[in-house]
């Protein structure tokens, strides 16, 4: 575990952090549909929506326990319920400004079909941000699904296919942001 977070973290020196990946020329999106309501699509309606979290040997989705009083997994459930209504203000509120902005993150987007959601824990430790603040920076990759994918969100992913990304994750006492995204070097089939 400690040596393969040191590989991401040379890694992550190597990858220009926080930009916006280039549009693959063969993807195909869907039209976007600002009006559509996911809920009334039947097959996403049959898919695994829920967030998994998976913590070394241990894997569970996150309506199987009470986990108010774990900010992180709070968040975790904000973040893709934002996707999941197109709530353009409450996703980029999940983002510091800087890395809203080197992502592009749309300040409008259609409700995302996200589905078989996997967040797996790569490391925890406690640091100090750019303004002096303590903080505990999560490192997780974020892998799931978006069926129907109109590109509003994500521009690097087919429909129904996997392209993880490397999330930093900073935990304050009073809130967790993303603080960086690391995924030009994460295609689905590649060695990390």
């Amino acid at each position: 575990m400690v040596l393969l977070a040191g590989v991401l973290k040379l890694i992550s020196v190597l990858v220009k952090r926080s930009e916006p990946e280039e549009d693959p020329p063969s993807f195909v999106f869907e039209s976007a549909d600002y009006d559509a309501d996911i809920t009334e699509d039947e097959e996403y309606m049959r898919q695994d929506r829920r967030v998994w979290v998976s913590v070394g040997a241990l894997s569970a989705p996150l309506d199987d326990e009470v986990y108010e009083d774990t900010p992180l997994y709070v968040f975790f459930e904000t973040y893709f319920n934002a996707l999941k209504t197109g709530d353009a203000a409450a996703l980029r509120a999940c983002y510091t400004e800087e890395c809203a902005a080197a992502l592009k993150i749309p300040k409008r987007i259609t409700q995302q079909r996200v589905y078989d959601i996997l967040l797996t824990l790569i490391s925890s430790e406690e640091k100090t941000d750019e303004e002096g603040v303590k903080c505990t920076e999560h490192v997780y990759r974020f892998e799931y699904k978006i069926m129907k994918n109109d590109g509003v969100f994500r521009r690097d992913l087919e429909s129904g296919t996997v392209r993880p990304r490397i999330v930093t994750l900073r935990e304050y006492p009073d809130a967790v942001v993303i603080s960086d995204v690391i995924g030009k070097y994460l295609v689905q089939g590649e060695k990390t």
